[in-house]
């Protein structure tokens, strides 16, 4: 009976699978139930172990309590010869065999579950109760009563368009945590990340038998001797959860990304993918102090983005290339100098904005919005001055932020291309063809401006540099976009003298000053011939 309680409860709290109890039922014994048996094949942990186990055996204590008290409830009634029954159990409380017609006895309360359930596994301080089915249903000695499916097997989930009321994001304020000298696998987590801050690292990667993984300057580093274990992993995952200001509960089996912030060591992205029940963690570091829009060092003429009122910039590069910074940093640059009201569409929030001068709300795809479409729409409702959006997955969301381009808002879109002539190529390409030419029409009427960035390492690991591809929409390159015929674009942008830099003359500044290696202008220059002469030779 203890193990049936043990691994409804298990089970129903997410804590482990189904599959995960079937596999290792055939190893209870008398002296080992089934939580034990977990504990060591190192799924459970034994703080976990211990709050079951307390709480079945608190169970255990009520139903047998119950027993008398049933029990005596059937005696004003045993002299009357009672109809015969099934040899079954009854369905209000596995301690009674048999029920007298006259007089039923009232169902045993049943107690809310005060372990905590999910919120132990990862972390969510909780006092609320969890309440689960009823107890009476493990009676049998066969697992199929519990039926909780596991997620790998499931089909995904309709997005939900109920969303939550409030939302409050999560800053990370705090006293600072003091990076250790040494890491090690059980290292948690916020000292983790305070050790990726001091050394100026961008991603952290916790995988299962690895050692933890560093990028610093764009380049892996080992950060610990020691190789991670997955109840290292599980642990690492609580510290996180428990920075989600929105309560998401992480389900094993369901990959996700999210932002979260720990007190002392400010906010972080955290991506999950799952290998059954083992997952594998990158956390992408957010840095604390926003970047201003002159420390960018962008070319001057992009500064000039900041100062329209309408009309679509679009900022693209690989993903890591700084992209989101460079939005927020226009971002603050306008809220800095005119009165606007800004809204951003992000998936998800970064950076926490900040308007000096206006109002900003800053709405999170999947729990402001049930969808990028949606969430533009209520910023073209809502009247919004600048509109930032973090980024685009389809051409819906174009279309509809050159509308809302065209009736007055200034917006600012991340997109993916690593040149600008691989950029809008790929955006004409991506429309049918019988409304391609509507559509070019449209982009370039609205489009005022691209910037394509990439962020290099420097020599001998100080730090990256940012190269960039960028261009102010001329009426030369506005030709060309309505007549779907961009092949000219570079020789374009090369003849605009202040107005665009192509990203082969960039990197060239970026060499000539010694900020980077030619190898590393030769591997993204658009015209490698150019640097051919920097190429490594094996």
């Amino acid at each position: 009976m203890r193990n049936q309680y043990i691994a409804k409860v298990l089970v129903h709290n997410k804590v482990v699978s189904q599959d995960v109890i079937k596999a290792h039922w055939g190893e209870i014994t008398d002296s080992m139930d089934i939580g034990r048996v977990l504990v060591r094949a190192g799924i459970l942990k034994e703080s976990m172990y211990a709050k079951v186990l307390a709480f079945v055996q608190n169970l255990e204590e009520k139903n047998a309590k119950a027993a008398p008290v049933a029990a005596s409830a059937a005696e004003p009634a045993s002299a009357a010869p009672a109809p015969a029954k099934p040899a079954t159990p009854a369905p209000a409380s596995p301690a009674v065999e048999k029920v007298a017609p006259a007089t039923a006895p009232q169902p045993v309360e049943e107690p809310a579950i005060k372990i905590e359930g999910n919120s132990s596994l990862y972390g969510e301080a909780s006092t609320s109760s969890v309440v689960i089915e009823k107890i009476e249903g493990l009676e049998t000695t066969s697992m199929a009563s519990v039926q909780v499916p596991v997620e790998s097997e499931a089909p995904a989930e309709e997005p939900s368009e109920v969303l939550p009321a409030q939302f409050a994001v999560a800053t990370g304020e705090g006293d600072a945590v003091e990076a250790p000298d040494v890491l090690h696998p059980i290292t948690t987590l916020a000292k983790i990340i305070a050790y990726a801050r001091k050394f100026n690292v961008t991603d952290v990667y916790l995988y299962p038998d690895r050692q933890i993984t560093m990028r610093q300057s764009g380049k892996l580093f080992v950060a610990s001797e020691k190789v991670l274990e997955k109840t290292h992993l599980m642990d690492r995952l609580s510290e996180a959860a428990g920075g989600f200001a929105d309560g998401y509960s992480i389900v094993i089996g369901r990959n996700f990304s999210k932002t979260f912030a720990l007190p002392g060591v400010g906010r972080a992205r955290i991506s999950v993918t799952w290998n059954d029940v083992t997952p594998s963690i990158s956390i992408r570091v957010i840095p604390m102090e926003s970047m201003a829009l002159e420390n960018l060092y962008l070319p001057e003429f992009c500064h000039q983005f900041a100062t329209l009122k309408s009309g679509l910039v679009l900022i693209a590069g690989p993903s890591a290339s700084g992209r989101s910074t460079t939005v927020t940093a226009f971002a603050e640059a306008i809220a800095a100098n005119r009165d606007v009201f800004i809204q951003t569409i992000e998936k998800p929030i970064e950076r926490l904005l900040k308007n000096p001068r206006g109002s900003i709300t800053q709405r999170e795809v999947g729990l402001h919005v049930s969808s990028g479409i949606a969430g533009i729409e209520l910023a073209i409702r809502t009247g919004a001055d600048v509109i930032l959006f973090d980024h685009l997955e389809s051409m819906e969301e174009l279309s509809l932020l050159m509308q809302a381009s065209n009736a007055g808002s200034l917006v600012f879109a991340v997109a993916s291309g690593n040149n600008i002539h691989a950029l809008l190529s790929r955006l004409l390409m991506s429309v049918p063809s019988e409304n391609r030419a509507a559509f070019a029409c449209s982009l370039a009427d609205q489009l005022k401006g691209v910037i394509v960035q990439h962020l290099i390492p420097v020599v001998d690991n100080q730090g990256l540099v940012l190269a960039t591809e960028s261009m102010k929409v001329s009426s030369t390159i506005a030709s060309m976009i309505r007549k779907c015929d961009v092949s000219q674009i570079v020789s374009a942008i090369s003849g605009q003298k202040d107005q665009g830099i192509t990203l082969d003359e960039s990197l060239q500044m970026c060499l000539d000053s010694g900020y980077i290696e030619g190898v590393e202008a030769w591997k993204r220059a658009n015209d490698s011939r150019r640097f051919a002469s920097y190429r490594k030779v094996k």
